[in-house]
């Protein structure tokens, strides 16, 4: 009796106890519940402050390429550009955009390559103020010249290196500081940019020598530049205009001022696969000043005049599920001096054809080779080969 009362006693108290250690579980999970509940607070609270949280706005991304040239058995190697682009979205309207880049390997005083800030601008929809479509850039931002000045990953175009005639008429790659609005007409598939920014600094003429880059540069005349493009002619095909307008590049140098307008129109048909088609035409027209005024070189060079065309066919094709391969021909003409000049200026027309092969290892990063021909007026051609590589992501 005695040992069945003590096991009656144990049961008791175990029941007791587990009753007990079952309520302090219970307010166990009720405390964890409360704070995770307060955790996620606080994180909701942080998140609409903006306090934190800020590297799931941000992206990281870039390109880069190396070329090997060869022209009549002189040959040179470049890693040619090593670019970072760094994106933050600030809210549903605000975003930045930056691209940094390092020209020719290593920079400094002395060598040869250049460290440059070539975008740095905030994008604005003004969705808010009852204009969709609308888009505004403040800041450093590249012109819209052409087909390459903005878009010039290397898997996105044919060749080691970019065309010609677009580095000499959009001055590629061309940036600016100002504000530039674009306006997306979906119903019509037309898109409209305009731009007010900073402008070339040339009363030579060279329009690509007259790029100041925005460091510290003198802005006493705004410019002006814009594009018109249209995509519903035929799927993927652009149509492209381009305009430019500067004032007065003189810009604070000593000389008379010099007036320049930029004319351009493009068509651009790249698919991923098949066919594909590039050209370009473009032109400027100086107002230079009478030959030999004030020592100004600009008309005497024929600069007053500047025009250039390319044409490039392409097919592309697949050769596993991952790669893929493409062949283009494309030729070139142009001329910076092909105004006025005296009697002992020639002319500066310049003729190129270029037949190349592009190997896609991804859709993101290529190894190419093209074979060209170059003739200038007046002189013997030049052959050469080239070969490069490249990515972006």
């Amino acid at each position: 009796m005695d040992k069945f009362f003590k096991m009656f006693v144990f049961l008791i108290a175990s029941l007791f106890a587990f009753n007990s250690m079952a309520d302090d579980m219970s307010d166990l999970q009720d405390a964890m519940k409360d704070l995770q509940d307060r955790i996620d607070d606080l994180e909701d609270s942080a998140e609409a402050s903006g306090t934190a949280g800020w590297w799931t706005k941000t992206a990281v991304g870039g390109y880069g390429e190396l070329h090997y040239n060869n022209n009549n058995g002189s040959g040179s190697i470049d890693f040619h550009r090593y670019v970072l682009f760094i994106n933050h979205q600030f809210n549903d309207s605000v975003s930045m955009a930056s691209e940094f880049e390092l020209e020719h390997s290593i920079a400094g005083e002395g060598k040869v390559g250049e460290v440059e800030l070539e975008q740095a601008y905030l994008d604005h929809n003004w969705g808010e103020y009852g204009l969709p479509n609308t888009n505004m850039k403040y800041g450093l931002f590249l012109i819209p010249c052409g087909i390459t000045n903005e878009i010039h990953e290397p898997p996105t175009f044919y060749g080691v290196e970019r065309n010609v005639v677009e580095k000499e008429i959009c001055s590629n790659t061309r940036w600016e500081g100002g504000f530039q609005a674009t306006h997306v007409i979906p119903d019509m598939d037309l898109t409209i940019i305009a731009g007010v920014h900073s402008s070339l600094t040339s009363t030579q003429g060279d329009i690509r020598a007259g790029r100041d880059k925005v460091g510290s540069a003198t802005m006493n005349k705004e410019a002006y530049s814009g594009a018109v493009r249209y995509t519903g002619a035929y799927p993927g095909l652009e149509l492209g205009f381009s305009w430019d307008y500067e004032p007065d590049m003189n810009e604070g140098q000593s000389g008379p001022q010099v007036t320049g307008k930029m004319y351009a129109v493009h068509a651009n048909y790249m698919p991923s696969r098949g066919f594909g088609t590039r050209a370009f035409y473009g032109q400027w027209d100086l107002d230079c000043p009478p030959v030999l005024t004030d020592a100004n070189q600009c008309a005497e060079n024929g600069r007053n005049h500047q025009w250039g065309w390319y044409a490039e066919g392409s097919y592309r094709w697949d050769v596993t599920e991952t790669q893929s391969l493409g062949v283009m021909f494309r030729r070139q003409e142009w001329d910076d001096k092909a105004g006025t000049k005296n009697a002992t200026t020639t002319k500066n027309n310049i003729t190129m054809s270029t037949f190349g092969v592009n190997w896609w290892l991804t859709d993101q990063a290529v190894l190419k080779a093209d074979w060209e021909r170059k003739k200038t007026f007046g002189s013997t051609a030049v052959q050469g080969f080239n070969m490069g590589m490249g990515y972006n992501f």
